[in-house]
């Protein structure tokens, strides 16, 4: 005891000596960010300048306030995600329980938050008296504030985001285990997401794409640069985790940093006019420096996969891995104070018209009305993409891509009927969400029945015969004695509120309530009116279609499910009730979301009430599409099952009869009709 003891001090000043100081570390990354930000501000567009004479003016304070908390905040943001992902997925714990350094820093998280929220608290005054150009002690006004976080979209947008880092902040305090880490990580995640909503991005003409490509962009970048930094403070005070840690937040920055770039195209390619304007104008100008910096992460990250990676079980190896990853923290700190002046400096297409000259159907729309609806029109000629679906898309084909080929490296086969079948699945989403179809779904009832019809009764089909829990729980890697995604991924199938809804007839209630409810309630008018009450539809179309067809045809691991024939009647049951839904919409003589279609105006299908009927009747006719698929989806299962028992019967068989031991069925079977025939015979004999 007194040995170890007295060893203690000596390793933590072997360490300390080594590796970074984590408030030299954290203190230089502010430091970076902030002058470079202010620098770029400085020599490019978005500098602050003082208001014309008998103009408002909120002050150069202000103006400068304005970024230089939106940098802080940023940091303080990034800081708290990678705490919790440290403890959640980025270092090992056994039997899912935080101890020593990892539950120091994982709860350290409760600082970073807390700091967090007085930055929020300062962007509301800043942000406040930069909207309504009064100084800064003018606008401490709790009217105003109170009026600034109800009615103002910013001040909303901050109030959400305040909240759940306080909510971060509180419970930060206790947590234990990997699982709570990693719930609190994605709060912390959703926090960072509300100011996105309310950026230039939404000025844009493809605002869609722009706001969803910012959020993806946040997201990667917050668990990729708080990662990296979780990862250097672990190791100022205990280098033993970092020969697991550091691959584990390779592999994840991989993922990180592939989406950043995607992002980032589809970002700046909505909001700069012409590949020349990188080069003429301020905001490209300062794109090409961030993608030069995002490029110099990239390859600091292959370098240390092939060069760090291999030798983490030396010590020295781990003290090199913290310092070079200790200028990588820097260069990201230098990137965000881009991104910052970035947000600031205004964009060559902004997207943005006079008031004069915005058509009804681009007031509500946000772009204008497309024409009469065509073959190419609905599939390719009017497309706009989705960045939220189009991400959703592009990650369910990646991760199922990668599981398939970790199974193949190790030797394993898996079935490409499966894979198919996916693909299948997710082509079937992005066609829905990424096409002119999703365009005329905003426009025209008759077209949205069709993407309803395809998001929740033909994509959910393939994509439950694609199996990818089963793929997931093969390739994810076993923690032994502790807990990570494999291990949550089976907690969360084996639960009681996944066995609860995953019941047959509990899932066919949700799947055919929820059309009822949604349509025929003022909810659908409500979710009409904006881009995300449209993802909230398809979402919940695609969710709630994935949960029936799972509970009736799915091959992955979940509660016990009925006999087929059951299963069966359940799907003749439910189906009919799909098809009177339908035909109560063409029975109604009232316009479903009548503001939201009449105020578009378009000039062909004028005729609200026969567009709705021709939606019911699309939806009345697609209805037998689904039966026809998932009746030849059970009845091959079914068949393949009856082998399998055969097979399993013929195998106990052939042991019972090399043997001697256990029972032989066939000859049981045997026995019982010669019983029964001299029971007949005697009966026979009798009655003579």
């Amino acid at each position: 005891m007194t040995t170890t003891t007295a060893a203690q001090p000596q390793r933590r000043e072997a360490d300390g000596a080594a590796a970074p100081r984590p408030a030299v570390l954290l203190g230089a990354a502010v430091v970076v960010a902030v002058t470079v930000m202010a620098l770029l501000l400085w020599v490019g567009d978005g500098r602050p300048v003082t208001a014309p004479d008998g103009l408002p003016d909120p002050g150069l304070g202000t103006q400068w306030a304005v970024p230089v908390l939106r940098v802080l905040g940023d940091l303080a943001a990034v800081l708290t995600v990678g705490l919790l992902l440290l403890g959640a997925v980025l270092v090992p714990a056994r039997d899912g329980l935080l101890r020593g350094a990892r539950l120091t820093w994982t709860r350290a998280a409760r600082w970073s938050a807390l700091v967090w929220c007085a930055i929020v608290l300062g962007q509301m005054v800043t942000s406040l008296s930069d909207i309504i150009a009064l100084p800064i002690g003018e606008v401490l006004d709790p009217t105003l504030l109170r009026s600034f976080v109800s009615d103002v979209e910013l001040g909303r947008a901050l109030l959400v985001q305040l909240l759940l880092a306080l909510s971060v902040a509180v419970c930060a305090r206790w947590i234990r285990t990997t699982t709570g880490a990693g719930l609190l990580c994605l709060v912390a995640l959703g926090a960072t997401l509300p100011t996105t909503l309310v950026s230039h991005a939404g000025t844009s003409d493809q605002h869609t794409l722009a706001v969803s490509s910012l959020m993806l962009h946040v997201l990667a970048a917050s668990v990729w640069v708080g990662g990296l930094v979780a990862l250097v403070l672990l190791g100022s005070s205990d280098r033993r985790p970092l020969p697991v840690a550091v691959p584990r937040f390779s592999r994840l920055a991989l993922w990180c940093a592939v989406a950043l770039a995607l992002s980032g195209v589809a970002s700046a390619a909505v909001r700069l006019a012409s590949p020349s304007d990188l080069l003429s104008t301020s905001y490209g100008r300062l794109v090409l420096l961030k993608v030069v910096l995002i490029g110099a992460l990239a390859w600091f990250g292959v370098w240390h996969r092939r060069h760090v990676l291999p030798a983490l079980s030396g010590d020295t190896a781990r003290r090199g891995f913290l310092r070079i990853a200790a200028v990588e923290v820097l260069v990201m700190a230098a990137t965000v104070g881009v991104a910052v002046a970035l947000s600031r400096t205004p964009p060559p297409v902004s997207g943005e018209l006079p008031v004069d000259a915005l058509s009804p159907a681009r007031l509500l729309l946000g772009f204008d009305l497309p024409p009469v609806p065509s073959l190419t029109g609905l599939l390719w000629g009017e497309a706009r993409l989705d960045g939220f679906w189009l991400a959703v898309g592009c990650l369910m084909i990646a991760l199922y891509a990668t599981g398939t080929h970790v199974l193949r490296r190790e030797g394993d086969r898996w079935p490409v009927s499966r894979s198919l079948l996916w693909y299948v699945g997710c082509a079937l989403i992005l066609v829905a969400t990424n096409t002119g179809l999703a365009t005329y779904a905003s426009v025209l009832f008759s077209v949205h029945m069709v993407q309803h019809m395809v998001l929740s009764m033909v994509a959910p089909i393939f994509l439950v015969l694609g199996a990818p829990v089963t793929l997931a729980l093969r390739t994810l890697p076993r923690g032994g004695d502790q807990v990570g995604p494999r291990e949550w991924l089976t907690m969360v199938i084996h639960s009681r509120y996944v066995t609860v809804i995953s019941n047959p007839i509990v899932a066919a209630v949700i799947f055919v309530a929820s059309f009822y409810v949604l349509y025929l309630t003022a909810l659908f008018p409500t979710l009409m009116t904006s881009h995300w009450g449209h993802i909230f539809m398809g979402v919940h179309f695609l969710l709630a279609g994935s949960l029936f067809f799972w509970s009736l045809i799915g091959v992955d691991p979940g509660p016990t499910r009925p006999p087929y024939l059951v299963r069966i009647i359940i799907l003749l049951v439910v189906i009919p009730l799909h098809s009177f839904f339908s035909l109560a919409i063409m029975a109604t003589t009232q316009v479903l979301a009548e503001d939201w279609f009449g105020g578009l105006e378009r000039p062909y299908l004028t005729d609200l009430l026969a567009d709705q009927h021709l939606g019911g009747s699309i939806g009345w006719a697609l209805g037998e599409v689904p039966i026809v698929i998932v009746m030849i989806a059970l009845f091959l299962q079914w068949v393949k099952s009856d082998e399998r028992e055969a097979r399993r019967g013929d195998r106990a068989q052939e042991r019972a009869a090399s043997t001697g031991r256990g029972r032989d069925v066939h000859a049981d079977y045997n026995a019982y009709l010669a019983r029964l025939a001299d029971s007949e015979k005697r009966r026979g004999e009798g009655s003579d």
